[in-house]
């Protein structure tokens, strides 16, 4: 038998910002299970104080919990309490980023955002992207945290990728009329989504800003998760699910905040004066929901985009460095899975459409050796003679005059290649 104290706990949340909701359903659970009578009430956070709240005030309770309420909120309840009981915030609010020094007898969970945009940035980075961005709404409910994720997001990729890294941020927004949800503003997102190098790994601050942006890309025509993978924080099905493809998502613990919260809760009620050091909980864990806006890191993009590039550029005298420009994961990297998917290099995947070029120029046109080794990419210099006898066991003047006597077989190129 639970020998808890009942106490009387009074809920107030933002009933309009999803993390809110969560925390309180692991609230009420773990109440529940507890055996702890909790008057709820539940606010719009509109930033206003419905009279129904103020009247919350009078119920004599033994402990406050707030869901995502801004701190204007907070301070104005509390006002109408002159003896009010220990409070705990969840909120990215200043109260649980910043300080305490207003919440006389109060504490704080707040999840650990930074370990958001760790987590973040090493998901896209094992994925084999080199290019990185940032996208979030500045009337987002989130703005501390995402500012906060943003700042572990990249510094994370200096870490690990250092100047192999390239960043990009964009905070953009404006209020809509019903005062709840967020549209973009002047354009100024979809130009900056449509400068994003590709592969991007792109971090979005809330799910629905997420969607926001899956729609500026199909406008623009850009492929996801081909050109952009998308990462959105806070996994609403409503925006996850039902749009396409649908948004993987990183997945803050809210039950873990709801346990810690509730445990506050019942210390300070316990002993107000509770040390300042244990007035403060960050909740580190999260999950990652892959969807569709995201490769599953198979990496069959990479290889898929190396292989398209080097097919339409391989005659005009690329080198690996400049598929692994174009493509954005480190040579290394590059290397591994081409020869992972294909069993030949990147340099062999270049030296296979050159010299089918140099077989169709060799059987259909006139063109003398010297201006085919030009047209297919090769130096006037290069040693393609000696490549071509070696690939083919005969010179090029021989294949030409075979086939032309048609003598030569179909399946002449034998370069080890993709299937």
């Amino acid at each position: 038998m639970n020998d808890r104290p009942k106490h009387r706990i009074g809920v107030v949340i933002n009933t309009t910002f999803k993390p809110a909701r969560d925390v309180h359903l692991g609230i009420v659970n773990y109440l529940l299970t507890g055996g702890i009578g909790m008057p709820l009430l539940f606010v719009a956070g509109n930033g206003t104080l419905p009279t129904n709240v103020k009247a919350f005030a009078e119920h004599g309770l033994d402990g406050m919990i707030f869901c995502g309420v801004r701190k204007a909120i907070v301070l104005e309840f509390l006002s109408l309490m002159p003896d009010h009981p220990p409070v705990v915030v969840t909120s990215h609010d200043i109260f649980s980023e910043g300080n305490l020094e207003q919440l006389e007898y109060g504490g704080a969970v707040v999840l650990d955002n930074e370990s958001i945009g760790v987590k973040a940035a090493d998901f896209f980075v094992d994925h084999g992207l080199r290019h990185f961005a940032f996208f979030a709404s500045n009337v987002c409910r989130e703005c501390i945290a995402g500012a906060i994720r943003r700042d572990a997001f990249r510094r994370r990729i200096q870490e690990r990728l250092g100047a192999e890294a390239t960043f990009s941020q964009c905070v953009t927004g404006v209020m809509a009329d019903n005062d709840d949800y967020w549209e973009l503003g002047d354009g100024e997102s979809e130009k900056w989504v449509g400068n994003l190098p590709h592969p991007c790994g792109v971090l979005v601050n809330e799910v629905r800003e997420a969607a926001n942006m899956l729609a500026i890309c199909k406008d623009l025509g850009i492929r996801v998760p081909d050109d952009l993978e998308i990462l959105g924080v806070n996994n609403s099905y409503g925006f996850c699910e039902q749009v396409q493809p649908a948004i993987s998502s990183l997945v803050p613990d809210y039950a873990r905040c709801a346990v810690e919260a509730v445990d506050m809760l019942m210390a300070l009620i316990a002993d107000p004066r509770l040390p300042r050091d244990r007035r403060r909980v960050r909740v580190p864990s999260c999950a990652i929901i892959e969807r569709g806006s995201t490769s599953s890191g198979d990496f069959g993009h990479v290889v898929a985009r190396a292989r398209d590039f080097i097919r339409r550029h391989a005659c005009e005298g690329i080198g690996v460095p400049d598929v692994v420009a174009q493509v954005g994961v480190s040579r290394r990297l590059l290397e591994k899975r081409v020869r992972e998917a294909t069993g030949a290099s990147v340099l062999d995947m270049i030296q296979k459409v050159r010299l089918e070029n140099v077989c169709r120029l060799l059987v259909n046109t006139t063109l003398s050796i010297s201006d085919i080794t030009t047209n297919s990419g090769y130096e006037p210099t290069s040693n393609l003679s000696h490549l071509f006898r070696r690939t083919y066991g005969m010179s090029m003047r021989d294949y030409r005059a075979r086939h032309a006597a048609g003598e030569a077989g179909t399946g002449a190129v034998t370069l080890a290649t993709s299937h």
